[in-house]
């Protein structure tokens, strides 16, 4: 599914220049998005939240609701939609942080701040279990549950998804681990293994769904072992 950014802004050259932006931003990071303008707050309203939205670019003066009064009545329907406010007006930015914003941009807008705020945003949200992955083919966002298992290879990591296709990350094993989170579990020093996917637990491998085998050291057999009956057995 691609990420559905909005931008609400009454000039029309601004929302082709922050939509330019944006599909540089996602072709750059190799991220699926999908555009949605808007012309008023007004049109935003009547169109939201029948039109799903992940994040929205938001400029602050336009015309009879203007851009805060529009995040005001967001947050006073317990609606915590991020908001990335654009603006010309720098008074503003104290209300920004009333309602809880992303974050907050001035006119004219910098692609290398707005990339910056837009990379944070893929990395915290919490509704996406996904990484940014610097790979021999660029920045990759790879959601982590297509993962299966990341093997060391030199100094870089072959990380092997679900559907058969592998990257190349060049990072090392353990810095990429501590990127994976919980689920991803070391069990060799060149090998770790998404826990979700392992069938079986041998004294000397992980059998993943599909049969593909993964090796486990002696000295972490026990905790490996450990861990995987934890995972399926909790809850």
């Amino acid at each position: 599914m691609p990420f559905i950014i909005s931008i609400c802004d009454d000039e029309v050259g601004q929302l082709k220049y922050l939509s330019d932006l944006l599909i540089k931003w996602s072709k750059n990071r190799n991220i699926m998005i999908s555009i949605k303008k808007y012309m008023s707050a007004e049109a935003f309203l009547f169109s939201y939240p029948d039109e799903p939205c992940s994040l929205l670019l938001l400029d602050i003066e336009m015309g009879e609701l203007n851009g805060m009064e529009l995040a005001k009545k967001l947050r006073e329907k317990g609606d915590m939609l991020p908001l990335l406010f654009i603006t010309g007006y720098s008074e503003y930015m104290n209300e920004g942080y009333e309602v809880d914003a992303l974050h907050y941009l001035m006119k004219p807008v910098n692609e290398e701040k707005l990339f910056s705020v837009l990379d944070r945003y893929i990395m915290r949200n919490p509704a996406d279990k996904s990484i940014l992955l610097d790979c021999a083919d660029g920045i990759v966002r790879v959601s982590l549950d297509d993962i299966l298992y990341c093997e060391a290879d030199k100094k870089n990591c072959l990380i092997n998804l679900k559907k058969g296709e592998q990257l190349v990350c060049l990072s090392g094993i353990s810095s990429l681990r501590e990127k994976l989170g919980d689920d991803f579990i070391l069990c060799h020093r060149s090998y770790v293994v998404n826990i979700r996917y392992v069938k079986s637990i041998t004294k000397t491998d992980a059998i993943l769904d599909g049969e593909k085998t993964i090796p486990i050291s002696r000295r972490l057999y026990e905790s490996v072992n450990k861990r995987f009956i934890e995972f399926f057995t909790k809850g």
